[in-house]
Formats: C-alpha cells, structure tokens, sequence
C-alpha cells in the first residue's frame, strides 16, 4: 500500500486565473498519477467554514474520498483539521478502505476572526486510523507552525502523544516546518542548510540561536528531536533513504532564491511500521516542480510485514 504526504501550495479549486488553473490542475494530476491509497494534504485555502466542503471536492476530483462515517453510519464528516491562517489539512484515502470512526480526531488552534493572532503559522493536525488486513494502522496529516521555534516545539509534543498513546502503528504525513533531527551512519541525515550561509532575517523562525547573528548559528532541530525521542521515526532517515530536498526549486520562495534546500516534507513512523517500509521517493518531475512549491513524498508499505497481532485503538 501507499501512502503520500503533500504540501499542494493554497490549494482553492477555485482559481482567480489562468495560470493558477493550470498550477491546481497539474496538483490533481500529482496525486491522481500517484495512486495513493491514503494521503495526508497540507495547505487547502479557504475561510474555516468552507475546509470540509473544499477537501471533499479534492477528494471527488482525484478519485479518493476523506468521508468519515460517525453516529452508526447516520451522518458523517470530512477528514479535514482546520488552521490559524485559513489553511488547513486533510486526509483522502481510496474507496474501499475501511475508516475506524472512534479514530477521529482533530487537533485547530484557536481561530481568531478579529484580528488578534491570526494567521501566524498554520499548526492544525487530523488523525485517523483504517483496518488494513485485520489490523488498525493510524495515518495523520500535519501543518507546523511556520513562525514560533518554541511553538513548533510545544505542537511537536502535543502531536507525539497524539499519535503513540496508546501505543498502536502510526504514520504522519507533514510540512514540518522544522530541519530533521535524525541520524543516519553516525551523522545528521539533513545537514544544516542555515551554517555557513548569511543571516537574514527570516533565520530567527528557523535558527536555534537567532538573537545571535554574529556567531555561527545553526539550524533549530529540537521540534524534530522531541520526535525521535518519542518513538517517532524519520522514514526516510531509519530506511537509509538518498536524501533529497523537498523545497528550493520555487522560483519566488526566499530560501530557493538564496540557494538553500531542504527537506521539510517528512513521513514519520511508529516502530512497528518501520520493517514495512519498502520505498520512500521524493517526487521530483517537472510537473511536480511546477504544481507546488514542495514536493510530495510518497512510501510504499508491505502489509505482510505489518504488524500480526491486532488491537484496538482506544477511544480519544
């Protein structure tokens, strides 16, 4: 099976011209030519009210659905997690797949319609698991804060004991916002793209010393190090993946216009889900570079080296 994670860059469905038409277009194509049997989207652009309505017509126009059946069947919701910035995540899976309904779970910020704090930096997270062969397998699709390092540090918890309490296999999908913490043959899996390089002043949403330009400063990889401590793996680092940036290639983005690349769209895993991990790709074709500023990251799982025993996650 296949799971895709996938940042789609103010998706609307509703484009106010012709060549954003054309950007959207080439998004549905993305992930229909990726066959996903769940992806985890990031980045659907509309006001709060409107997210469920706009991620069920994603799910109409790539041949996926994000219905979650609730009250036996009665009525039912979308898997969608609004944001502060009005952007928000989703989950989409291929009909057929069985949905566990007392699975669902959202995790918004507080959304402020006058004013006040909104729209600094997204952080909203939607989980759900399925019956895949017998046995429950939890999927999420998170957004981290783009500003506020300690914030995208709280969230990170937050998101950790989400997804490993109690402790059943589970993946997530994510714009992390965040340079990994991973370790790979003795060293950093991502190396710091910041090192190095001159200080602007962006560096003080990314950088661990950021009060501190003079000095040396570096990449801030504790939201990511709360993770790998928790029990939640960078796939693509624990299956000694080729690294590969997921952003840089987009012409208008700061970073690419300074030459830095990086790898912020993430899969990470459970223990349990690790052995079942066969491929992990980074996305990288001219359509894709074309349709978002990230690329989607795509794994394909071996259900028969998915967990044997069987449980039953717990009610939120």
């Amino acid at each position: 099976m296949r799971f895709v994670t996938y940042n789609m860059l103010d998706l609307t469905l509703s484009p106010n011209s012709v060549r954003e038409a054309n950007r959207q277009r080439r998004v549905i194509d993305t992930i229909r030519s990726l066959d996903p049997d769940v992806i985890a989207v990031q980045e659907l652009k509309c006001p709060p009210a409107s997210a469920a309505r706009l991620a069920a017509e994603l799910a109409e126009r790539t041949g996926l659905t994000s219905t979650v059946p609730t009250n036996g069947n009665a009525r039912s919701v979308h898997a969608v997690a609004v944001g502060d910035n009005t952007v928000h995540t989703a989950l989409l899976w291929r009909p057929g797949l069985t949905p566990l309904p007392h699975t669902f779970r959202t995790y918004s910020p507080a959304v402020h319609h006058h004013g006040g704090w909104r729209g600094i930096g997204y952080g909203s997270m939607v989980r759900l698991a399925f019956q895949i062969d017998g046995r429950p397998i939890t999927f999420a699709s998170y957004h981290a804060p783009a500003y506020g390092r300690h914030r995208r540090i709280d969230q990170a918890e937050a998101v950790l004991a989400a997804l490993t309490r109690p402790h059943e296999p589970a993946l997530i999908g994510s714009d992390f916002n965040s340079v990994g913490a991973a370790r790979a043959n003795g060293a950093d899996y991502d190396p710091d793209p910041y090192t190095g390089r001159p200080w602007w002043p962006d560096l003080v949403h990314q950088c661990h010393e950021p009060t501190q330009p003079s000095q040396r400063h570096r990449a801030d990889r504790r939201p990511a190090q709360v993770w790998e401590a928790g029990g939640l793996h960078d796939v693509a680092a624990a299956t000694r993946s080729p690294w590969k940036p997921t952003t840089g290639h987009w012409p208008t983005c700061p970073y690419s216009a300074r030459g830095i690349a990086r790898r912020i769209d993430t899969i990470h895993a459970t223990d349990p889900i690790l052995p079942a991990v066969t491929t992990l790709t980074v996305i990288d074709t001219p359509v894709t570079r074309a349709a978002s500023d990230h690329l989607p990251v795509a794994i394909d799982l071996d259900p028969r080296k998915l967990p044997t025993t069987p449980s039953n996650p717990a009610q939120p």
